[in-house]
């Protein structure tokens, strides 16, 4: 019923050609019936933007947790520097940043930030036919969820948990060493005190 009075209140704005102001707390209802979204923490707005730059530009930490299902992984680790290219040093698992990310996470030398990277960015390495071994990442598969028609893996660093979410025929093995590939061109980097985004 209420993925139908979605449906019915979206056709209703659109005949109506009216602003139409709706408040929920469900971040799916945001996303598909709204033409600009004003997320608030508190009483206080974050951020006031399309879905899909919202979704792809948040402005803290809260709006890109909050925007997404599953809801975007975040991990606490450190900036570090190698070969003059500089990269995210977790403790278990360390991925090299993108050139373009090197100007404004300079700052962060040998400092903490939080990596923040959405479910559909991380890949089987299986199903990966070029991947740079600095993204490549082993973690162990905690549990197995297929939903169909995509599949989400439950996945562990060792002092992180995290979600993949990948296609359907991904099938590895439950409590078994795995290896999977970060999409570096598209995770975000959080100030660790403020949570705002560095990138």
């Amino acid at each position: 019923m209420r993925v139908q009075m979605r449906t019915e209140i979206h056709k209703l704005h659109i005949r109506l050609q009216t602003t139409i102001i709706y408040v929920t707390h469900d971040q799916t209802e945001a996303m598909t019936m709204g033409d600009r979204i004003a997320v608030m923490k508190e009483g206080v707005l974050q951020q006031v933007a399309d879905p899909i730059s919202i979704y792809d530009h948040p402005k803290n930490k809260f709006v890109a947790g909050f925007i997404g299902s599953p809801p975007m992984n975040f991990m606490n680790g450190r900036i570090i520097k190698k070969n003059a290219k500089l990269y995210f040093e977790e403790g278990k698992i360390c991925v090299k940043l993108i050139e373009d990310m090197f100007s404004k996470m300079a700052p962060y030398l040998g400092k903490e930030a939080t990596l923040g990277i959405r479910s559909e960015d991380i890949y089987d390495k299986l199903f990966v036919s070029e991947a740079a071994p600095e993204n490549i990442v082993r973690v162990n598969c905690e549990v197995y969820e297929p939903m169909g028609s995509e599949v989400y893996l439950y996945l562990n660093t060792g002092k992180h948990t995290f979600i993949a979410r990948v296609g359907a025929h991904n099938k590895p093995r439950v409590n078994q060493d795995m290896d999977v590939v970060f999409d570096m061109s598209k995770v975000h980097f959080f100030d660790k005190d403020s949570e705002g985004t560095i990138v």
